[in-house]
Parts: structure tokens; C-alpha cells; sequence
């Protein structure tokens, strides 16, 4: 039961960021980008979620809404880094922006900016499912 709670907490944030892109409904050529990044978002959650009460279970029953904050965060690195190895890839480099072609450096910017801009966003939206998962799982637990 541990573990099912900890995935439903650790993985909201990815599936409200892949719910968003979906419903974005974009044409450009980076929506695939984003698609693919929320995806593995959304599945390093899923298994982070898993695996995090197996491996440090008496930390984990001590300090439940920290570790869930813990596993989102694991797993939004991963996404970043997953979206930073794709824009290296012609997904990115070389595709026409309407502005001109856009070259390798263009891309590693756009990589930073997102993780920039969107990281605060992340975890204002981890940090009430990690409220809100540690409580639950306290309550769990006594």
C-alpha cells in the first residue's frame, strides 16, 4: 500500500506537466520533444515512486513527504536530462524556427531556459502532493 501511494504522489506533477503538453495541441516542431520529455517524465515518476519506499523503508516511514519530494525531484532532473540529450538530436538542431535553422548552441539555451522557467513551477506543484502524500502515508503508518 506504501507503494502505491508513493507513486500516485510522486507522479502527479508529471502527469498534470503531460496532460498540459497533450492539451497544448502544438504543431511546431518541438512539441514531440515535449511529448517524449513528459512521457519519460511521467514513467521515471512511476518507477522512482516504486522504488523509493523499498529502498530506505524506515527513512521513508519517518519522513514520508520528504522523500516523496525527494523522488519528484529525481525525476524531474531525469526529464531535464532527457530533454537536454534530444535537443541535441536533429529533433532540435537544425530544424527551421521561422527565424532561421537552429544551431547546436540555440538548443542547449532553449534546454536551460525550460529547466530555468519551468523548475519553480515544478515544485510548486510537487510541493503540496508531497504534503499532502507525507500526511497521508503518516496516517498510514500509525
Amino acid at each position: 500500500m506504501i507503494r502505491l501511494i508513493s507513486i500516485l504522489f510522486t507522479s502527479i506533477p508529471a502527469a498534470l506537466w503531460l496532460t498540459l503538453v497533450l492539451l497544448a495541441d502544438g504543431d511546431d516542431y518541438y512539441w514531440p520533444v515535449y511529448i517524449i520529455t513528459c512521457g519519460v517524465f511521467l514513467g521515471v515518476s512511476l518507477v522512482i515512486g516504486f522504488m523509493g519506499p523499498t529502498f530506505f523503508p524506515q527513512s521513508f516511514r519517518r519522513h514520508p513527504g520528504l522523500w516523496i519530494f525527494a523522488q519528484g525531484t529525481l525525476a524531474w532532473i531525469a526529464a531535464v536530462m532527457v530533454l537536454g540529450l534530444l535537443n541535441l538530436t536533429p529533433m532540435c538542431v537544425g530544424q527551421d524556427n521561422g527565424d532561421g535553422n537552429n544551431d547546436l548552441v540555440m538548443c542547449v539555451v532553449q534546454t536551460m531556459l525550460v529547466a530555468l522557467v519551468y523548475s519553480p513551477l515544478e515544485f510548486i506543484l510537487l510541493l503540496p502532493a508531497a504534503i499532502a502524500g507525507g500526511l497521508v502515508l503518516r496516517k498510514l503508518n500509525s
